[in-house]
């Protein structure tokens, strides 16, 4: 679905989202409700042209899905129903523990793609804490399916806030949307006004070599790290942070290919006021939508 005709107007947004470290958003004199704001405006705005929108995560009590289905229940675009307007997509094991109750619960908000898991992977898992590297690098491996399944089912990624740790894959699972979405020449959206992630893949855009992204900062920072690395090198699965730096770096904010300019493009990168960015990512939508379209 990634190539968008010129006659058709309708898109399918990813969203991703999480939230951001408290204490960058504090830095910046913000709160996690400034980013759940911000993402609410951009898929009220996304919803309201008439698109669709695309998830991938959990179904936690009070996590950003829940805030999306809230949209759902309460606005109702073009008469649409809510299957045609979220795809919400989930990894293995975290599908299979998704009660008959909660799905019945979702089943008119929203269409759930349950992603098969990795080949050769055990039957089920232990809980996270207890994982060994391998059961580690299983869960890994099946968030990345989920991304990449995702990344060919949509036209565009608008990529805000998110934790640059703790993460159960290799990398910061915002982080590795992004890079999934430029190496599929997907537009991305990226917004770093709101620390965490967003604002790593934005330094790293702009030729800066962020922590975040290095070894030594993931084995510090994210419990279990040093056993999942372990099992991904034992299978040649290791992430090369070094090349996933350069490809931001040489792609840049014109190999982001979202329908704004340069100048453009960078403001949204470094915007924390929500009205401009909700009018920045909308103006690129549309070009995207409709390639004749320039105003």
């Amino acid at each position: 679905m990634n190539a968008v005709s010129a006659w058709s107007p309708s898109l399918r947004v990813g969203i991703s989202v999480a939230d951001s470290p408290g204490s960058e958003l504090v830095h910046l004199g913000l709160s996690p409700l400034h980013l759940r704001h911000a993402f609410i405006e951009l898929v009220r705005h996304v919803l309201a042209a008439g698109w669709s929108v695309a998830y991938g995560g959990d179904l936690r009590t009070g996590g950003f899905t829940e805030a999306l289905f809230d949209l759902v229940r309460t606005y109702d675009p073009n008469n649409l129903p809510g299957p045609e307007r979220v795809t919400n997509y989930l990894a293995w094991p975290i599908w299979t523990q998704v009660d008959v109750d909660s799905r019945a619960a979702i089943a008119n908000l929203a269409r759930l793609v349950e992603i098969p898991a990795p080949e050769g992977a055990p039957g089920s898992l232990k809980a996270p804490a207890a994982r060994d590297g391998n059961e580690r690098l299983w869960a890994a491996q099946a968030l990345t399916l989920m991304r990449e399944r995702m990344t060919t089912e949509i036209d565009a990624r608008i990529v805000i806030g998110g934790p640059t740790s703790g993460q159960a894959g290799l990398l910061p699972g915002i982080v590795e949307e992004a890079d999934l979405a430029l190496a599929a020449g997907v537009p991305v959206f990226v917004i770093g006004g709101f620390a965490g992630a967003g604002r790593v893949v934005v330094d790293a855009l702009t030729g800066e070599e962020p922590e975040a992204l290095t070894e030594a900062f993931q084995i510090q920072n994210t419990a279990g790290y040093e056993q999942l690395l372990s099992a991904a090198r034992a299978q040649d699965r290791g992430p090369d942070f070094r090349a996933l730096v350069a490809r931001f770096r040489s792609a840049g904010f014109s190999g982001l290919r979202n329908g704004l300019d340069l100048k453009d493009a960078q403001l949204l990168a470094r915007s924390d006021d929500i009205d401009e960015i909700v009018a920045l990512s909308l103006r690129g939508l549309r070009r995207i939508a409709s390639p004749q379209q320039q105003t």
